[in-house]
């Protein structure tokens, strides 16, 4: 088994390593080489899935290092929920990479961004895997560096290396909380063993601990996950190459925070449970309303992920967390085919422009339109894709979504207070706008006229055509993986599926309320199209109205980002770097003078009063030797000598 985990963690880091090491040596610069090992390291999380799925286990732990009487061990903890984040974080990375090899071709740092999906890839394996939260968190930052890497990948444009440090930094306000959570989880039980604290450490049970740790590791999956407030990296993470984005959004650095969440589930009481639910609610909601009125093709679907992360964290709030990883799971299917297909769209345009040598913006849908005549594969995959998002019946999402509000109505109709409705209302009123603004950017893009000016841009839109094979298979693949038969054989209930069974403990084997569940989401998701169709074909969708600019402008969380962190930030560094320049500074100057003129102080007085007295006394010593020395051996002076010292004595006597 250990051969099978190195199998499977290895092969990313080696791709990296081999990459930067020689990439430049090899033909068509290691590119295979990074697909084959990603192909090898899918095989092999495939494998383990068979071995492990449903019931299987296997763990593997080390003495790791020993700090004064604390001992650390670390190692690697296979159950049902690692081999099933593990396989699909190997699929998604390998047909992120099959299809960046036509997507991204030509790149003057083409090995680079290999080895950087390498690494990418091994540090959420890592995560999945680790069996402690203390490793896991070294791979947490990890793949916060790897995001580093990939955003800001084109860093010769002035977006790509201000959102990469934008991520970073947002990134380390929440990673700052959930290290806090990690320490106090350590004092309390003297270990970080995800496996003894999720079955016998009981932590929900410690009231006066309780609280304090699963806020800490919930403000890990805030600023991973992208939830309110720190949600306004990800939309900024678009200036990153577009395959990019859809391994983000689909199966490593995004998800990462929700994984974490269902991993440490068993140590998160009530209270905890309420605050995440209602801050996945949040995030939903202004996911969605933000997404409305989104002009580019891939920040509409940045905002829609941040929804969607919502509603996963809100199924984890509510006491689902199966329903979040099933909506985990399906979501990274249709998201990551949606991105690769907006990459299809903006790399068409971008080669028809090429080739008739007119340059503009490819991602403005305004300006495209009747792509489904030039490009009727990608239209066909795009639209399974989007109807899986929308959460229409028959496709994965449906079943996600409707296991999620399910599960919401149901803790809502246990709760004493009416104010918790709140969170399945919100959540219903969620899906209406995600199949609104998805159904939206449908028929902006596909249906309609080339809606682009001066008309002598027309031969741009005949140069437009479909992609290589190997761009077009991937998005095919993750088409088919969006109709609801990979999950369920009833496509009105996932209940009893493959997955939501797996995890029998899941609120969502409870069917109360659930008739009214499907058919109020169904309902809403088909007026959300309608709506949408009725506002974009009919040209009354107004993008100056209130709602609009609210949309736009991201609820102004960047302004208020801006007001509340980074300007009281940049203050208390201007009084830090004061207090540095006049006052530490100065005492610090202040007592290398002190010391110095104190040194010479000391120097002058063994130089003149120490050493002065040593040649004194030697001198003197010297110069009677010599006076007496003349007189040395003559009896006479002795007698004279011992004559006067008698007398002497004899008058001192007397006296």
């Amino acid at each position: 088994m250990e051969i099978l985990l190195a199998s499977i963690l290895l092969p990313p880091l080696l791709s990296f390593l081999l990459l930067f090491l020689v990439g430049r040596k090899l033909p068509r610069q290691g590119d295979w080489l990074a697909i084959g090992l990603s192909g090898l390291s899918f095989l092999a999380a495939l494998f383990l899935f068979v071995r492990i799925w449903p019931g299987g286990e296997f763990h593997t732990q080390a003495q790791w290092f020993q700090l004064a009487s604390y001992s650390f061990k670390a190692g690697f903890w296979v159950d049902k929920l690692s081999v099933l984040m593990g396989l699909l974080v190997t699929f998604i990375s390998l047909l992120v990479q099959i299809y960046s090899t036509a997507y991204m071709q030509g790149e003057l740092r083409y090995r680079h961004y290999f080895g950087y999906l390498g690494l990418f890839t091994f540090a959420m394996l890592g995560i999945v895997l680790a069996d402690s939260l203390l490793l896991l968190f070294i791979f947490w930052e990890l793949v916060g560096l790897s995001s580093y890497l990939l955003i800001g990948f084109w860093y010769q444009q002035i977006e790509a290396p201000l959102a990469s440090r934008n991520a970073f930094l947002i990134n380390r306000i929440g990673d700052t909380g959930f290290l806090i959570g990690i320490m106090l989880v350590y004092l309390q039980f003297g270990t970080s063993d995800l496996k003894f604290l999720t079955t016998e450490a009981m932590l929900p049970m410690r009231t006066s601990w309780s609280l304090v740790v699963g806020l800490g590791i919930f403000c890990g999956t805030i600023a991973k996950s992208a939830q309110f407030p720190l949600q306004i990296w990800l939309p900024r993470a678009m200036a990153g190459p577009t395959p990019v984005s859809a391994l983000i959004h689909a199966a490593t650095m995004v998800a990462a925070g929700v994984f974490l969440l269902v991993r440490t589930f068993p140590l998160l009481d009530t209270s905890v449970l309420t605050i995440i639910a209602i801050t996945g609610t949040i995030t939903a909601f202004m996911g969605a309303v933000a997404a409305l009125f989104q002009t580019d093709i891939k920040r509409l679907l940045a905002f829609s992920t941040i929804s969607q992360l919502g509603y996963m964290v809100m199924a984890v709030g509510v006491g689902a967390p199966g329903a979040g990883l099933f909506h985990l799971l399906t979501h990274a299917f249709f998201k990551a085919g949606l991105f690769l297909c907006a990459g299809i769209v903006i790399h068409a345009l971008h080669e028809a422009a090429h080739r008739t040598h007119v340059h503009f913006d490819a991602q403005d849908m305004q300006r495209m339109g009747g792509f489904r005549k030039k490009l009727p594969f990608t239209f066909v995959c795009y639209t399974l894709c989007g109807l899986a998002l929308a959460g229409l019946p028959f496709f994965s999402g449906f079943l996600s979504k409707d296991a999620i509000l399910l599960a919401a109505f149901q803790w809502a109709n246990g709760q004493s207070s009416n104010l918790a409705w709140l969170v399945p209302s919100l959540g219903f009123l969620t899906a209406f706008l995600t199949a609104f603004y998805i159904g939206r950017q449908l028929l902006l893009v596909f249906f309609g006229e080339w809606r682009r000016e001066p008309k002598h841009n027309q031969p741009v839109y005949e140069n437009i055509e479909e992609p290589p094979l190997v761009m077009r298979g991937p998005v095919a693949l993750l088409a088919a993986l969006s109709v609801f038969l990979f999950f369920s054989l009833n496509p009105f209930d996932a209940g009893n599926g493959w997955l939501l069974t797996a995890f029998t403990n899941d609120a969502t084997v409870n069917h109360n309320g659930h008739t009214i569940v499907v058919v109020l989401s169904v309902l809403l998701s088909l007026s959300g199209l309608g709506a949408a169709y009725w506002l974009v074909m009919k040209k009354t969708f107004a993008m100056h109205s209130f709602l609009g600019q609210l949309s736009i402008r991201n609820w102004y969380l960047e302004e208020a980002f801006q007001s509340l962190v980074v300007l009281p930030a940049k203050f208390f560094i201007r009084i830090a770097h004061w207090v540095d320049s006049y006052i530490i500074d100065k005492i610090v100057d202040f007592m290398g003078i002190f010391t110095v003129v104190f040194a010479h102080i000391i120097a002058w007085i063994d130089r003149i009063l120490v050493d002065g007295l040593v040649r004194l006394t030697a001198y003197t010593a010297g110069r009677v030797g010599m006076l007496t020395r003349v007189k040395q051996g003559s009896i006479q002076t002795y007698f004279v000598v011992a004559l006067l010292g008698l007398i002497g004595w004899v008058i001192w006597v007397v006296s």
